[in-house]
């Protein structure tokens, strides 16, 4: 009995295990992450941005997207606003800020992918070097183009913003601000020292012409995954940037959240199973860490299952206990990392505490995202503004 309940402990405890091993190396390296610079001796050279910001339905929060956005952008750059699908006064709000506005209908085809490229579409009139995309809820800091320019002209094609969700103080907040921390800042920190792809994670990414040109907005879901994956087998490794800041709005509570996580989820997935064999194929580093960032759970069922391997191999009273148990500690300090590299507070540290509950929630997402993909032609829908 003993026997099995080892086996089945180890076996129980290895996805676990393998996503601890991968996100404890991600979290040591993001302590040597140092941002791309350009010599002293050279000048940065000004590219002309194209804002593309995909809405729908967006009145809430587009106001201050685009405050925000208005105050940082620079005479020659073009904001462009798609109001997707919209019932509300989307494209009214954007208008008032100056910007050039695609509307799409309700016959147009639904989801996140079609409207970015058809805004790129919409956008191929205009005179820009490169794309910035913001999403509608987005706030970004003072010094994001710059920043954004002095990282593209060390030859980079594609960077990524630092990526944090606004500060709130209820449950849901600490939640995601402890999310993003690992997420937005601690993972592709880690990713950018080791000379890996950094993933695009739609709003805050900042791509050159060239490539967009190339390469086409596709997927029902995690459209921005399948971007970052199509460019890495391309070879195209997107840079992390440090300094080029924003935050995005929460959700308003946990049945929208767990909405949001089941499209996230199912894209993951999706792109698991189509992009899985090839990204192992490529046979480069790059290609590798991101097979096995697809093909491992995500943080907190990772947690669940070492703990529930760490409990047949204690039932099973030999030493391999301490194997799930290393598990558990490698993913303490990936979190412990992120919180401290994003300075959470301590709202934020004590949101911890509710970590098995949330384990258990994020078992539950990660069933019913498997269940939608088992439904062909399932919408993935906007997620609701707090």
């Amino acid at each position: 009995m003993r026997v099995v309940a080892l086996v089945a402990g180890l076996l129980l405890a290895l996805p676990g295990l393998v996503a601890a091993v991968h996100l404890g190396l991600l979290a040591i390296a993001s302590w040597f992450y140092r941002e791309p610079r350009l010599g002293r001796q050279l000048a940065v050279p000004e590219l002309r941005f194209c804002v593309l910001v995909p809405a729908h339905n967006e009145e809430r929060v587009l106001d201050a997207t685009l405050a925000a956005l208005r105050a940082a952008m620079r005479p020659y750059d073009v904001l462009v606003v798609v109001a997707d699908r919209c019932t509300d006064s989307t494209a009214d709000i954007a208008r008032r800020y100056g910007a050039e506005v695609l509307e799409r209908g309700p016959a147009d085809e639904p989801g996140r992918a079609a409207a970015r490229q058809d805004g790129l579409e919409f956008a191929e009139k205009f005179d820009w070097d490169v794309v910035a995309f913001v999403d509608a809820d987005s706030i970004i800091e003072p010094g994001f183009f710059t920043a954004c320019e002095r990282v593209l002209a060390s030859d980079v094609d594609a960077v990524q913003a630092r990526s944090e969700a606004a500060r709130g103080t209820g449950l849901i907040a600490q939640a995601y601000l402890a999310a993003f921390a690992l997420q937005g800042v601690t993972i592709p920190r880690g990713r950018d020292r080791l000379r890996l792809s950094v993933r695009l994670r739609g709003t805050g990414m900042v791509l050159r012409r060239h490539v967009l040109a190339g390469h086409r907005f596709r997927a029902p879901a995690s459209e921005d995954l399948f971007y970052s994956l199509d460019l890495c087998l391309d070879g195209i490794l997107p840079r992390h940037v440090e300094s080029a800041k924003l935050r995005s709005a929460n959700v308003g509570n946990w049945s929208a959240a767990a909405n949001q996580r089941v499209r996230y989820e199912a894209g993951r997935m999706a792109a698991a199973k189509e992009l899985g064999w090839p990204l192992l194929r490529a046979r480069s580093l790059a290609g590798l860490e991101a097979a096995v960032f697809l093909l491992t759970p995500p943080i907190a069922v990772a947690a669940g299952s070492l703990l529930a391997g760490a409990t047949l191999a204690w039932l099973s009273g030999t030493r391999a206990v301490w194997v799930p148990v290393g598990g558990l500690g490698l993913l303490g300090l990936a979190v412990v990392t992120g919180l401290v590299q994003a300075r959470a507070g301590v709202r934020t540290w004590l949101a911890l505490l509710a970590a098995p509950w949330y384990v258990a929630w994020k078992v539950v997402v990660q069933a019913r995202a498997w269940l939608s993909l088992r439904r062909p032609g399932t919408q993935y829908g906007a997620t609701p503004r707090a």
